[in-house]
């Protein structure tokens, strides 16, 4: 096989139409992956912020957005929320954010959702340390959106969800960013 045609079987190419996904959209459901760039435009884009105060509210525009694209689109968003809060899920954030108070993990994963639903910036000065967190603000909902997506697209209890992400995003899960101790150290 010459090296064109290896090419050629390599390049995907997406086109725009009405009942289409956007292009960007149809190259996540087709790779089964998507970026944390991606990721940050949806969250960006599908968040209503006016709704601030209710939750369900501010989350329903993305819940809408992932259930009308599908499964992939739903598990790879799921897939990339698990590894942003995974990646913030280490012993300096925590130390940073709790000092010599009371240390909580749910509280810690509720509080690093933040940094999901406030851009791409503000989530990498977060990971680089340029910018803390604060314990007087959680985001919890963000979590629920893509089991609440999923049923919503089956017509199933959200409990029924079938996908299950490579990193876990629960507090102390990222061993390596909790080193040897723990935050209450």
């Amino acid at each position: 096989m010459s090296r064109r045609s290896e090419d050629a079987k390599e390049r995907k190419y997406y086109s725009a139409g009405a009942g289409k996904p956007p292009i960007f959209v149809q190259a996540i459901i087709d790779n089964k992956k998507m970026s944390a760039i991606d990721f940050f435009h949806i969250t960006d884009a599908y968040l209503d912020w006016d709704q601030a105060g209710d939750d369900a509210g501010v989350l329903e525009p993305l819940i809408a957005f992932l259930t009308r694209w599908g499964d992939e689109l739903i598990f790879a968003f799921h897939d990339m929320m698990a590894e942003l809060l995974y990646s913030l899920d280490t012993k300096k954030i925590a130390r940073d954010i709790y000092k010599d108070s009371y240390f909580s993990g749910d509280e810690f994963l509720y509080i690093r959702c933040v940094a999901l639903v406030n851009s791409k910036r503000f989530y990498n000065d977060i990971v680089k340390g340029r910018r803390k967190l604060k314990d007087d603000y959680e985001f919890e909902a963000i979590l629920y959106v893509p089991e609440l997506a999923w049923a919503r697209l089956h017509n199933k209890n959200p409990q029924d969800y079938p996908h299950v992400t490579e990193f876990c995003y629960e507090t102390m899960s990222n061993v390596e960013g909790w080193g040897e101790g723990s935050a209450g150290e």
